[in-house]
């Protein structure tokens, strides 16, 4: 594809841009025994924790914490006061009849706090994949819906929230409007394709998502039923370099019995637009995914230790993890006597990992026992003591750093 750079005038900035941020948060409490003082507390803590948990929501998509909500829970949430730089009740309404307390804080989050945790705990790095996307809606052939139709307008918020909640950061409407001033004032010859990578990336999209809904054919009966058939297509590219790294396409089908009019026909194409899109959302998860696991771009960061071990053992260790093709740019972080230290990228969860190393030093007669820790850290440990360190007389002299493994080699 012909690659093209356009320089717009930008009128707003994504939405993701990171601010210091104030928010006003309400929560309530039971009061029991009419112990108003202890209830009050509690609110104030429910307050609290729903600050901080707002805080964490800056930095992490719902996906990552549900699926990181012990860790995240144990670390951050218990702890809430200690990620708050500042708050003060601004409202407070007591119902004695009801027994319950309500109040609203305005807090403001620290941050910094909150993201340096994060990265301690190995839940946010570079490599998340939490890239923008910028999702476009462009009629490309004769026969797609234009873009104001109210088919449309009820889709793509669905689209958006579903991209956001799975790990990308999207933009604002006010942003996207005036995008859409711009394609819609475009006299260029340009392709629709070029126009809108340059947008794109005048925008600082990673990806740009092209999305189309072409109708199915009206007062079309198959069998007994009407059909309604809604087909939603989406381009997408990687705005850096302009390749294209899907086309998908997804067809929606809704049945009625009798004809539909013209206000049956629209829901019922909303309707099968709306199981097409979903659909075509989650298969461009896969293809997006696939695309930057590929240029190493989206992974696991992990940090791995290794107690107790010879330096005999920790070379065979470290052969062993260089050798095995999803353990990608293995890093030396720190190597003391008893003590390895790795870096390591994954695409594997971290249970998974956990278990299949375990299971494959055990394979090789490496006896190893297994630690708790938060986040992406795994700790394996020799169960034995340490093996004797046999130091000939000539070699007294040399230090720790003469008897540890070789440097390790990034894959």
């Amino acid at each position: 594809m012909k690659f093209v750079f356009i320089v717009f005038f930008m009128t707003s900035l994504p939405f993701f841009t990171l601010m210091a941020k104030d928010f006003f948060v309400s929560a309530s409490a039971k009061i029991y025994t009419d112990d108003i003082v202890e209830a009050k507390e509690r609110a104030m803590n429910n307050a609290q924790l729903k600050a901080v948990k707002k805080g964490v929501e800056i930095f992490l998509v719902k996906k990552t914490i549900n699926e990181n909500y012990e860790v995240i829970k144990n670390q951050i949430y218990n702890f809430n006061q200690n990620f708050l730089s500042n708050f003060k009740i601004v409202k407070q309404n007591i119902n004695l009849d009801q027994k319950n307390i309500e109040v609203q804080i305005k807090a403001r989050i620290a941050e910094e706090q909150i993201k340096q945790k994060l990265k301690q705990l190995g839940l946010l790095h570079e490599r998340m994949g939490y890239k923008s996307l910028m999702l476009v809606y462009k009629a490309m052939t004769a026969s797609s819906i234009p873009r104001h139709h109210v088919t449309v307008q009820n889709i793509i918020p669905t689209v958006i929230e579903t991209y956001a909640e799975n790990g990308f950061h999207t933009f604002d409407p006010l942003t996207m409007r005036n995008l859409y001033l711009l394609l819609d004032q475009d006299k260029s010859e340009l392709t629709n394709d070029d126009i809108l990578l340059a947008l794109a990336l005048n925008y600082n999209a990673e990806i740009l998502v092209i999305m189309e809904i072409i109708p199915g054919e009206r007062d079309f009966q198959k069998g007994s039923f009407y059909q309604v058939k809604s087909t939603v297509r989406f381009s997408i590219f990687n705005t850096a370099d302009g390749r294209q790294i899907a086309e998908i396409k997804v067809n929606g089908i809704e049945r009625s019995i009798n004809n539909p009019d013209e206000n049956q026909w629209n829901s019922l194409l909303l309707m099968a637009g709306k199981h097409a899109a979903l659909e075509t959302v989650r298969q461009s998860f896969e293809k997006i995914t696939s695309f930057y696991q590929k240029t190493g771009e989206m992974t696991q960061i992990y940090s791995i230790v290794f107690s107790g071990y010879s330096p005999k053992k920790e070379n065979m260790i470290i052969d062993y993890l260089e050798k095995t093709p999803e353990y990608r740019q293995l890093k030396e972080l720190k190597n003391t006597l008893g003590h390895l230290e790795l870096q390591m990228l994954t695409l594997k969860r971290k249970s998974i990992l956990r278990r299949r190393i375990t299971s494959d030093l055990i394979k090789q007669e490496i006896e190893v026992a297994t630690k708790t820790l938060p986040g992406n850290h795994l700790f394996f440990i020799n169960p034995n003591p340490m093996e004797a360190i046999e130091i000939s007389s000539d070699q007294e002299s040399k230090t720790f750093e003469d008897l540890a493994p070789e440097p390790l080699i990034s894959q």
